[in-house]
């Protein structure tokens, strides 16, 4: 089994541009930013922190930046086939030699959003930015959406997350859905446990090149909210230990 990323999810605006920048630089991290309506429209604190990323991003060679878009957003564009002229905009823009700034796109689907899901619609738009990559979760929630994109001949990635984003690691890991979709890990990952879950995924994924993300044990309490919020230590001690995993296997 190979990483291709290790994914640190939900920095926020509480952490500077340039921690994020620094995170970035360890061996296949990759900075996934939470993009949610009611925090990310124009104007709010979080969506101008975020262009401000963006706008640095532009001059980082090799940056692995992914937005995961949840609500009504990720509601229009699977069942609407219409991407937000927000995101629309985020998704355009581009780096030296062309490459796509974001480069993977999550599509966090509500229990709602995938029953009714219009496969077609979101196939042509993953057809149209051939250069992005788009996941999908994948759980008791969002499987039967997800063989129906399959069933289009989408290329597609999958995010298995059993828990449905409450950050808990299953007892069995999911084995690869399909070998025409390259699939990640997410749930309950930390610094302090990813060694071993990585050798449980590994038990499952055979020769597969996986990614691994986590968020929610990536969080520490802070002076500027009452929840618990991204702590880019503890993301630098995730990421560390992951690519030590990897050396050493």
């Amino acid at each position: 089994m190979k990483l291709r990323y290790i994914t640190c999810s939900d920095p926020r605006q509480h952490n500077s541009i340039a921690s994020i920048i620094n995170l970035s630089h360890l061996p296949h991290a990759e900075i996934a930013v939470q993009c949610h309506p009611s925090k990310m429209t124009t104007g709010m604190p979080r969506n101008i922190w975020f262009n401000q990323l963006l706008h640095a991003a532009i001059e980082q060679r090799y940056m692995n930046l992914a937005i995961h878009i949840n609500a009504e957003w990720a509601n229009d564009i699977c069942t609407n086939g219409n991407i937000p002229n927000i995101v629309y905009n985020w998704i355009q823009m581009e780096r030296i030699h062309n490459k796509p700034l974001i480069q993977r796109i999550q599509l966090n689907m509500s229990k709602a959003t995938a029953a009714n899901i219009n496969a077609g619609n979101l196939a042509q738009i993953i057809h149209d930015f051939k250069h992005t990559e788009f996941i999908l979760q994948y759980n008791d929630n969002t499987k039967d959406a997800v063989e129906k994109l399959h069933q289009t001949g989408a290329k597609f990635s999958l995010l298995f997350d059993a828990s449905g984003g409450n950050g808990v690691s299953p007892n069995n890991w999911q084995k690869p859905i399909y070998e025409t979709h390259p699939m990640g890990y997410s749930g309950g990952l930390s610094p302090e446990n990813i060694m071993q879950n990585l050798d449980k995924i590994n038990a499952v994924a055979g020769d597969a090149t996986i990614w691994i993300d986590a968020e929610g044990k990536l969080k520490s309490q802070t002076l500027f909210d009452e929840k618990p919020l991204f702590d880019v230590e503890l993301a630098k001690a995730y990421v560390r230990r992951a690519n030590l995993w990897q050396k050493t296997h």
